[in-house]
């Protein structure tokens, strides 16, 4: 691997965002600290050369049925590196640079877009990261618990 990789963000777009309120939902009284499940999913590839790779970061809150509402949002990124990246040293991209790339542009719109619903902002823990990837499709996926003061 080359000592350094620089990349470029070429392109970053919305690809699905999608709310629902949850009509059955009781309100806590003002103030209570509510926890609500979410996963973040990411996944990616490179071109067959390793000099392009292709990026999807997704998020969906948990147990819609009992939270006031569930979001789901998936963002997609396209990343140009200033060298091939051979197969083997893939996996750092893949798990952390990206995902950190696309995380505040995806913190950002999950706590917009539940203010502009009308409940108090939902931001996701920084510390979000998975551990590692799963080693049958490249995929990470990480189920953490963020709160929020209704």
């Amino acid at each position: 691997m080359p000592s350094r990789i620089n990349f470029e963000l070429n392109k970053l777009r919305l690809i699905k965002s999608l709310f629902t309120t949850n009509p059955g939902y009781h309100p806590p009284a003002p103030g209570e600290l509510i926890a609500m499940g979410v996963t973040l999913r990411n996944g990616g590839e490179f071109s067959a050369d390793g000099g392009q790779a292709h990026f999807v970061q997704s998020f969906k809150t948990q147990a819609a049925y009992e939270m006031p509402f569930s979001l789901e949002v998936e963002f997609e990124a396209l990343f140009a590196l200033s060298a091939p990246v051979a197969h083997a040293d893939r996996e750092p991209f893949l798990v952390h640079i990206f995902p950190q790339v696309i995380f505040p542009f995806m913190r950002e719109y999950v706590a917009d877009t539940t203010r502009r619903a009308g409940f108090p902002p939902l931001l996701i823990n920084q510390s979000f990261y998975p551990d590692s990837p799963s080693e049958v499709d490249g995929q990470t996926e990480k189920v953490v618990t963020s709160k929020w003061i209704h």
